[in-house]
């Protein structure tokens, strides 16, 4: 499989880019500089373009046969970014005749009922709640879009460094935790389970997650 990759010098980036790489994928990296590397990239394509520029984005992803997007708002960027980066990333698949577009959304957007969305109640963090709403946002943007193959995978509700234990559950529209109530994994494991979904293509034009 030929998979374009934004976001891939990042901490979710990288764990995708390193599993897709282990699976025999082409991988070619969209970065803003090809300063300092991460190892992860090694054996990767690289190509330089800037997501607000259609054009040169969408020369640098045709030909694959999915744009995946680890996308994430650099300290101090407007929030605001997810949702439109969701949008030059559909018009820049569109343009190139990029099928399928994969990527990692937000937590917030799960449901915890019916109709509920974590987001919406009443405990969710203060201080996540821009993202997840930003998230929620670029979802819509996705949903607004009939001809695109996308797929919303969203991480559990806790990411970050830890072992990669090779073992999680992949569930649509509903968060999930575990028999404490913990909604977590590791980068190294939701990496490998977004690649995976990427190789199975089990949910088209739903919003999915990864949790242990």
């Amino acid at each position: 499989m030929k998979i374009a990759l934004v976001g891939a010098t990042g901490n979710i980036g990288r764990q995708i880019a390193r599993h897709a790489l282990a699976n025999g994928h082409q991988v070619t990296a969209i970065v803003r500089s090809r300063a300092e590397l991460p190892a992860e990239l090694a054996g990767a394509q690289l190509a330089s373009a800037a997501l607000d520029d259609t054009a040169t984005l969408a020369a640098a992803i045709s030909g694959h046969d999915v744009l995946a997007s680890a996308y994430g708002p650099r300290p101090g960027d407007d929030i605001g970014q997810i949702a439109v980066v969701a949008g030059q990333l559909v018009a820049a698949a569109r343009q190139a005749h990029v099928p399928r577009l994969v990527v990692v959304g937000g937590a917030g957007s799960l449901e915890i009922a019916p109709g509920q969305q974590l987001v919406d109640t009443p405990d969710f963090p203060a201080a996540y709640r821009p993202f997840a709403l930003a998230a929620r946002e670029a979802l819509s943007v996705l949903r607004a879009a009939p001809d695109i193959d996308w797929t919303f995978f969203s991480p559990a509700a806790e990411i970050g460094p830890g072992d990669e234990r090779g073992t999680w559950r992949v569930q649509a529209k509903t968060f999930l935790a575990d028999a404490q109530g913990h909604s977590h994994i590791s980068y190294a494991d939701y990496g490998a389970a977004f690649v995976a979904e990427l190789e199975a293509h089990r949910y088209p034009r739903e919003i999915i997650t990864a949790a242990y």
